[in-house]
Order: structure tokens, then C-alpha cells, then sequence
């Protein structure tokens, strides 16, 4: 599945790793999560009419007690994938695509909320 496929991506990147550990979640955030954390979903999804590509564009969420932190992990966030092109844990990747990014401030819990999207367009 591609989700498993980003978050294995994400988590082999060293320097979000150092942020985050293991703290990657698909489709939500845990309640009481430590921060920072990330979490990402599947915002829409393109399949190619007559060849097995598919275009999905996914959300990254960026949690953190630090604009600057969000920002970072953002910043890593695209770097992972902007461009990437190859075989990753089985899935074969045709190319990654930055759409935009997204800067919040949540005043009720005071977390600072950053999101970039990506298209992950991929083999079938």
C-alpha cells in the first residue's frame, strides 16, 4: 500500500526521524500525542484511464510546539519526496510532486500546525 510506503519513506529519513521517532500516523493524530509528530492522508485520487499509474495527492500534517519545528519537518517532508524517483519497499515510484504548504497556529492547544501536500504519483 502506498500510505505504508510514505511512512516507511518518512521514517528513513534521518533528520525527520530525530524530530518525530516514530511518530508518523495515517489519517489522524492520536489524542495526547508527544510532539512533534506528523500526520498525513490521502486527499484525492487519480487513476490513469489506459495505463496503471495513479496520481494520489496526500496532506502532511506537521505538529509541534515551535513554528520553526513544523516548518522544518515540512521542509524535510518535501525534500523526501520532491523528485524522488525509484523502487521503495515495493512500490515504484514515478515521481513525487510538491503542490503547496500551509502555515496554522491552533490558540486553543497552542500547537503550531504546518501542511504540505504532495502528489505521489506511483506504478499500479
Amino acid at each position: 500500500m502506498i500510505n505504508t510506503t510514505i511512512r516507511n519513506m518518512l521514517l528513513d529519513n534521518a533528520n525527520i526521524k530525530s524530530y518525530v521517532n516514530n511518530r508518523i500516523y495515517y489519517l489522524y493524530l492520536p489524542q495526547d500525542v508527544v510532539l512533534p509528530a506528523i500526520s498525513f492522508f490521502l486527499v484525492s485520487n487519480f487513476r490513469h484511464h489506459d495505463i496503471d499509474v495513479t496520481r494520489p495527492r496526500f496532506q502532511f500534517d506537521c505538529w509541534a510546539t515551535s513554528l520553526s519545528t513544523a516548518k522544518s519537518l515540512a521542509e524535510e517532508i518535501r525534500k523526501t519526496f520532491q523528485r524522488e524517483k525509484g523502487v521503495y519497499y515495493g512500490t515504484s515510484i514515478i515521481q513525487g510532486i510538491y503542490i503547496t504548504e500551509q502555515e496554522f497556529y491552533e490558540t486553543d492547544t497552542k500547537i503550531y500546525h504546518v501542511t504540505i501536500d504532495m502528489y505521489m504519483i506511483y506504478k499500479d
